[in-house]
């Protein structure tokens, strides 16, 4: 596996969430694979001790903690926020990955599920965001990774919480790479589109309804992800295809694009506007 990053890397410790699979898992495996310890965050503890085993290799890897939490619990949560406050072997990336998205009608959508989504995208992301920025800001390094989508350039019917969600990282994280300029301190927002990992069967989507081009793998998104934060930059859109896509949408009226993808979510779900 080709890296985009360096192989002696700026981070000496990255806090992963959602590492027990997808795009977090294979961050946290190319992180490992340059010499960089771990903080690893999940709600499965056993697919999180498998992965640290494995990154280990036999006492030669990495130093690897496993932290079994789930991010909508608020006692989990402010774990891992004290665990990112800790002086003690401070973290210098925090990977906020973990996320949720349900496909359907939203007016028939489960209100706890609903709540999930915005408990885990939205609250825990930005709760631990802070959490990590305080104390790298009075470091004067450090570096947070926010993963965002695709989905959130544009209003989506059928996932419209779900890409609600990701519109508030994209836009928190373009606030906050300003705001921290001269602090030594950056974040990086990362965009990518339709990726193969079990995100999608968590969330209950109909695959056969979505495009058949343009996937990429979670180890491609998290090869270009890691290589976009090693250069410092803002934000990336991973892969060809879904660049060119931004591209275009950003040169649309949005009058128009949110016509032309409801005219598409209409022919896809032609059956969906009633329970």
């Amino acid at each position: 596996m080709q890296h985009l990053f360096p192989r002696t890397p700026r981070w000496e410790r990255a806090l992963v969430t959602g590492a027990s699979s997808g795009i977090g898992r294979e961050i946290a495996r190319q992180l490992a694979a340059s010499g960089v310890d771990l903080v690893l965050v999940a709600r499965s503890g056993e697919r999180l001790d498998e992965l640290a085993a494995h990154l280990r290799a036999g006492g030669s890897g990495p130093n690897v903690e496993v932290f079994e939490a789930d991010l909508c619990d608020s006692e989990f949560l402010a774990a891992v926020e004290a665990r990112l406050a800790s002086a003690g072997a401070p973290v210098d990336l925090l990977v906020n990955n973990a996320g949720l998205g349900y496909e359907g009608p939203f007016h028939i959508q489960d209100a706890q599920e609903v709540s999930e989504t915005i408990d885990l995208n939205v609250t825990a992301l930005v709760r631990l965001t802070h959490a990590a920025l305080k104390p790298m800001v009075a470091r004067g390094r450090g570096q947070v990774i926010l993963v965002s989508s695709m989905a959130s350039l544009q209003g989506l019917p059928m996932t419209a919480v779900y890409a609600a969600t990701k519109a508030l990282i994209t836009s928190l994280g373009e606030a906050l790479y300003e705001e921290l300029k001269g602090t030594g301190v950056v974040v990086t927002t990362v965009l990518p589109g339709l990726t193969r990992t079990e995100f999608h069967e968590r969330g209950r989507w109909d695959l056969d309804r979505w495009p058949s081009v343009g996937w990429q793998s979670a180890e491609e998104v998290a090869a270009e992800a890691l290589g976009a934060a090693a250069r410092l930059r803002p934000e990336v859109v991973t892969g060809r295809l879904n660049r060119v896509l931004a591209a275009m949408s950003g040169m649309a009226p949005r009058r128009l694009r949110r016509s032309a993808i409801g005219w598409s979510a209409r022919r896809r779900w032609p059956d969906e506007g009633s329970p």
